[in-house]
């Protein structure tokens, strides 16, 4: 009997190995290329690099969504780790990013096993680590990056103070604190926690209560101070954002069910070559490239949806199921009410449910022999598809390309004071000043300062350069009226400066020009 139960653990850890090997090769695979460097992760890098250099610990985190609204600042605390490990690199944070998406594949392994099952837990973990969508929204370093880890979290410590174990309100006071500082979509959460705190409040002693409020109030205490010595310039914000000032920044309700839909099929499978610098959303401009899932493999998704729907049933698992179904309730309601500017990342907190989902349906399905087969066809069709997305996939402005750059740029601006330039609509806010401020040297001038120059701390050169680094970047897929804007800034760059050097960098065209005397 013992020696049985031992090869069954053993067989489990080979597997769960697999499958974690598995997430590390969709997450690391051609990193340094892949990694995606632009406006938001060049703005926390400034942030950190401030605290790092001891000028600025910030009250406040970024802006969420262009709202008004500021998170809190955690999140930026603990970027200072990844930085110092990596000494100002941004690759640091491309390798935390993506050792996270393994971590969380490991989790909802641990999860899945104790609300469900030990095979719901394999099956989930490996519909986490092989699905492109969630390994590509692991590779980005950006405050929304804890999403699927919180919302995990958040539902297992509800799951534990249901079954009767107070203690756990103190975490789940923790993790929900730092929603406040990583992205507010996660407060779809709070109608499930309010209800779940009502019913279970005489499972609270006085003592837990106590702490937890302490704990909670401990995640708010820099946006609390922040509103006090700022006249309360994020609560303004909230009010503003749900009157009438701000209709501006809306979505319609067809637009909304579109993302949800196509966000529920490209979980299981992003068709094949996917431009990496698109799929976002963000870049409307070329938002027409991006890979939109195929109405078939959306109708899966709901399929596998509606099963897991009529596998609810009263018992021990009951709370589970429910917490699951709540979940995507909520999400719905956000999809149907919310009416602000609508992304594809606002959605990420489903992403680890999606894989329980498939996880439980298949894991049902490999218990009855007559279906086994079928749950072993679903999970290598699911690898497979996904594995050709992973394989085909590219990146039009790569990180390395970007760091090739900066070293040509180098050997021609050398010591030399320099202006920085770049043309394109989107590849632009491609993190260059940053790149430049590490790789090179710091501009006296760049396009980028009417956003970050508060971050400067008044340590750019001063008086007049004495060359100009221009990054031309016009996007040939992108709308005639827009490269031909572009086209004009160009000429008249090139017409009013002498081109000392040129070099095109795959997409990228660089030129080092100097004033004309």
């Amino acid at each position: 009997m013992v020696p049985q139960r031992k090869r069954k653990v053993n067989r489990t850890s080979l597997i769960l190995f697999i499958i974690l090997l598995l997430a590390f090769f969709f997450r690391f695979y051609k990193l340094t290329e892949w990694f995606s460097f632009g406006m938001d992760q060049e703005y926390e890098a400034f942030l950190v690099k401030n605290i790092v250099e001891g000028n600025h610990i910030p009250l406040i985190g970024v802006n969420a969504g262009d709202t008004g609204i500021y998170l809190g600042p955690y999140f930026i605390y603990l970027s200072v780790i990844p930085y110092l490990l990596f000494l100002g690199n941004p690759l640091g944070f491309a390798v935390t990013a993506s050792f996270l998406g393994v971590v969380v594949t490991y989790l909802i392994f641990v999860i899945v096993k104790k609300l469900f099952s030990l095979p719901a837990g394999l099956f989930a973990a490996f519909f986490y680590a092989a699905s492109f969508l969630a390994s590509y929204y692991d590779r980005s370093f950006w405050n929304p990056m804890p999403v699927p880890l919180l919302s995990l979290l958040i539902v297992y410590f509800i799951y534990r103070i249901v079954r009767g174990d107070g203690k756990y309100l103190v975490f789940l006071a923790f993790v929900f604190g730092l929603i406040f500082h990583t992205h507010l979509s996660l407060l779809i959460f709070t109608p499930i926690l309010i209800y779940v705190l009502i019913v279970n409040r005489q499972k609270f002693s006085r003592k837990i209560i106590i702490w937890s409020l302490c704990v909670f109030l401990f995640m708010l205490a820099p946006l609390l101070l922040f509103e006090l010595r700022h006249n309360f310039t994020n609560s303004r914000a909230v009010i503003k954002s749900f009157s009438a000032e701000n209709n501006s920044q809306t979505s319609g309700f067809n637009n909304r069910v579109y993302h949800l839909m196509n966000f529920l099929g490209r979980f299981i499978w992003i068709p094949p070559a996917p431009d990496l610098f698109v799929e976002k959303g963000m870049c409307r401009d070329l938002l027409w490239l991006r890979k939109n899932a195929y109405p078939e493999i959306i109708g899966l998704t709901v399929l596998a949806l509606a099963v897991f729907l009529y596998l609810h049933h009263p018992g021990k698992r009951s709370a589970a199921y429910a917490l699951v179904m709540a979940v995507f309730s909520m999400g719905l309601l956000a999809v149907l009410f919310y009416r602000g500017n609508f992304y594809e990342y606002y959605l990420l907190f489903l992403l680890p449910f999606l894989a329980i989902v498939l996880g439980i349906v298949v894991s049902i399905l490999n218990r009855s022999e007559n279906l086994k087969p079928l749950a072993v066809l679903i999970v290598f069709v699911f690898l497979v598809l996904n594995l050709i997305t992973l394989f085909t996939a590219q990146n039009s402005y790569t990180h390395n390309n970007k760091i090739a750059v900066t070293q040509f740029t180098k050997k021609y601006v050398s010591q030399d004071t320099f202006n920085l330039e770049a043309l394109g609509e989107c590849p632009r806010f491609g993190g260059w000043r940053y790149l430049f401020e590490y790789n090179v040297g710091t501009p006296v001038h760049s396009y980028m300062d009417s956003y970050f120059q508060w971050l400067y701390q008044n340590k750019t050169p001063s008086g007049q350069p004495e060359k100009v680094v221009l990054l031309s970047m016009i996007d040939a897929r992108s709308a005639p009226k827009t490269i031909a804007r572009w086209q004009e800034d160009k000429v008249r760059f090139l017409t009013g400066y002498n081109i000392l050097a040129e070099k095109l960098l795959k997409n990228i065209h660089v030129f080092i020009l100097s004033p004309i005397k």
